[in-house]
């Protein structure tokens, strides 16, 4: 892995690098602007012109975020999904390489963390490898063991967070802010993100706070024990704080080396059959979800057949009231009721009811596409048939691009992201299973 030095920490110079970013993404934008004010001759090569500004603005941005990580990073991950239908691909694609562009900080820094964190008598109590198992945007996570007074010692992982991130949340994402405006300006949309970036800000508070964090996993590690297959991490709190989690390191291969060993078709499907079960329990049941679905939180057992969990800094809590809603909501769009599906997406906020009727009808024809899959006549679901898949995504392409005031709805991105994840996994894992039951036990249609 490429070592970097630690991200700034100061407000002051993180602000000043942002800052700096959207200024040449307005300038760009107005150069771009002025060169196609001259009419429709040549529209294709001021078309071509102006996706070139574009690309350049998602690379500067993609360097600029890899460089800073934290907040700024993670947003900037969250964007390139959250907008993809309002971008162009080529820029989105650019955008995703945030996905894989973290690096890691090194040992050095790393420890004089978990010593300020943990003071050296506790930080004697670890066996630390001095290369990271992973990094991320806001830290990074080491294999130890530990050995507690009078105790055996036990494999650990240390999750430890770069120094700042946290002073830093705010002000990057209110810069990040004007980036994203810049962008939808291409567009000439009148979208206000203050409600999205105000979740984001929800979120990511939540995700540098790692007592949160190992508060939710021990909450989620309650319910998920009463899924078989299903294994969470165990929490050290006594070498744990708002910047260190310790958890009981966990045995398992990845998806990719998963699907290596040929796995049955009954292995396959029982693994989406879990997570499928563990969604709707999180939502519907609990009202706690680990919304990032990312494949690079689950680990296989396949001689136990268990999935094992990870990474619990974006679990979510939503109240009753608001599962009630969100699946009153869904009821409604199977059942073909148009005018109660689009009052409760109003109130739910996945339109604003400014919108045009053409709007609300393109929504409406988007949900009765995607819940399909729940019909008893497409069973069971073959979770690799891209007709269904690209029958979705041009629903939405051409909803999203419709929109003059609709932000991505700001309780359920996250939300969405969990289930997007879910069949993302089924798609890997080539599955192909009967969800009928998981819909009627909602008891919604």
């Amino acid at each position: 892995m490429k070592v970097n030095a630690p991200p700034p920490k100061s407000v002051w110079s993180r602000s000043t690098r942002l800052l700096s970013l959207a200024a040449g993404v307005a300038t760009q934008e107005l150069k771009s602007r002025l060169s196609g004010a001259g009419g429709e001759a040549g529209s294709a090569e001021e078309t071509l012109k102006k996706l070139r500004v574009q690309v350049a603005q998602a690379k500067a941005i993609v360097q600029s975020l890899g460089q800073l990580k934290g907040a700024a990073m993670k947003a900037g991950q969250f964007l390139s999904i959250e907008l993809r239908d309002v971008l162009p691909t080529e820029v989105i694609d650019v955008l995703s390489a945030l996905q894989d562009s973290g690096s890691t900080v090194s040992w050095g820094e790393i420890e004089s963390i978990l010593r300020d964190e943990l003071g050296d008598a506790r930080f004697a109590q670890f066996a630390i490898e001095r290369e990271p198992l992973a990094s991320a945007s806001i830290g990074q996570v080491h294999r130890a063991t530990y050995t507690a007074d009078g105790e055996a010692p036990q494999q650990v992982a240390i999750k430890v967070q770069f120094r700042g991130i946290a002073e830093t949340i705010e002000s990057d994402l209110a810069v990040l802010e004007r980036v994203a405006r810049a962008f939808l300006a291409v567009q000439l949309k009148a979208i206000d993100l203050s409600a999205v970036f105000a979740e984001l800000r929800t979120v990511l508070a939540r995700e540098a706070d790692y007592e949160a964090e190992a508060d939710s996993l021990q909450r989620y590690r309650a319910f998920a024990h009463t899924i078989p297959g299903l294994r969470v991490p165990q929490v050290f709190p006594e070498v744990s704080t708002k910047k260190v989690l310790v958890m009981s390191f966990e045995e398992g291969i990845k998806l990719d080396a998963f699907l290596s060993q040929n796995p049955s078709d009954d292995a396959r499907n029982n693994i989406v059959k879990q997570l499928l079960d563990l969604y709707f329990r999180e939502f519907f049941d609990w009202g706690l979800v680990q919304t990032d679905a990312n494949f690079a939180n689950f680990l296989f057992r396949p001689e136990l057949g268990e999935v094992v969990l990870l990474d619990f800094g974006a679990t979510r809590d939503y109240p009753k009231t608001f599962r009630d809603q969100y699946g009153r909501l869904l009821g409604a769009a199977f059942r073909g009721d148009y005018v109660t599906t689009i009052r409760l997406c109003e109130e739910l906020g996945l339109i604003d009811a400014r919108e045009s009727e053409t709007s609300k009808k393109q929504l409406f024809e988007l949900l009765e596409v995607v819940l399909r899959v729940f019909r008893a006549d497409f069973q069971p679901v073959d979770f690799r048939d891209k007709d269904y898949v690209l029958e979705c995504a041009a629903k939405v392409k051409v909803f999203y691009q419709g929109l003059r005031h609709s932000a991505p709805p700001a309780q359920l991105i996250f939300l969405h992201r969990k289930l997007g994840g879910v069949y993302s996994m089924g798609r890997a894992l080539r599955s192909r299973v009967d969800i009928t039951p998981y819909w009627n036990r909602l008891g919604v249609a």
